[in-house]
């Protein structure tokens, strides 16, 4: 079983939606021209309104079925691709999340998360979330995380101990921790033998300047494919079938864990 996957690269405007979504489409067509069997389309942390930490930024927050979730339904239904998209989500209490969402090819949202693992600076913005989510999809089970999530082994073996064949992880990364970024995500991919797709933000937003880099790891944790420019997709083969051969030779890790001494 071999599937295609893509991730995304790129700057996106603080404040201006409207512009972010109209890009993410040109974006979208652009990809499914250079690799028309892509499944899955993954980009950045926080895309549609722009990556930023001021107050401001709370007054682009909407409802899980809210206007870019519908814009971004109609890119993914007329380009018969699933995406998965960062947004600023506001619950019924008035609780502020920075969230992800899972749109498949048919327009369904299959899954939304809300970022559990807050930086200093976010945590002043946004309400952590407290519920791993994995998407059962037509290609594997996928696991959601994001950006500082990559730094914490618990969020991403819990995940694949619930079935993720593959985890993605819209970034918002920033120099000068592009090694870090990089290492963080290969040993998740490695620790579970997994797939992992990060894909990050180019460009400046106030005090940050993020470096790109954005990345696919096979389960072994080696690179596949490394974004170079600004503006990028880059595109990996999904091979499960040899996905389960590593697992029962050499990355057989999941399958000798020590649970009687460790919980």
């Amino acid at each position: 079983m071999k599937y295609t996957i893509t991730a995304a690269q790129g700057s996106f405007q603080n404040g201006a939606v409207a512009t972010n979504l109209s890009k993410m489409e040109t974006i979208v067509e652009s990809a499914l021209k250079k690799e028309p069997d892509t499944k899955v389309i993954t980009f950045p942390e926080l895309c549609t309104t722009g990556y930023f930490l001021s107050e401001a930024i709370k007054d682009l927050a909407e409802k899980v079925d809210g206007p870019i979730f519908q814009a971004m339904k109609t890119i993914a239904v007329s380009n018969l691709v699933s995406i998965l998209y960062g947004y600023v989500e506001i619950d019924d209490d008035g609780n502020i999340y920075n969230s992800i969402q899972y749109i498949d090819a048919n327009g369904r949202n299959t899954a939304n998360y809300r970022k559990i693992h807050l930086t200093p600076l976010e945590r002043g913005v946004f309400t952590a979330g407290s519920e791993p989510v994995t998407v059962e999809t037509d290609f594997g089970t996928i696991g959601l995380m994001i950006c500082w999530d990559l730094a914490f082994p618990e969020l991403a073996r819990m995940l694949t101990l619930n079935g993720a064949d593959i985890l993605l992880v819209p970034s918002a990364w920033e120099e000068p921790y592009d090694a870090p970024f990089l290492q963080f995500s290969g040993a998740r991919a490695l620790d579970n033998s997994v797939y992992l797709i990060a894909s990050n933000h180019t460009g400046k937003s106030e005090d940050l300047t993020f470096f790109g880099k954005s990345s696919i790891f096979a389960p072994n944790g080696q690179v596949i494919a490394t974004a170079e420019k600004q503006y990028d997709m880059i595109t990996a083969t999904i091979d499960y079938d040899w996905r389960n051969e590593i697992k029962q030779s050499f990355f057989s890790m999941l399958e000798e864990r020590r649970t009687d001494i460790y919980s």
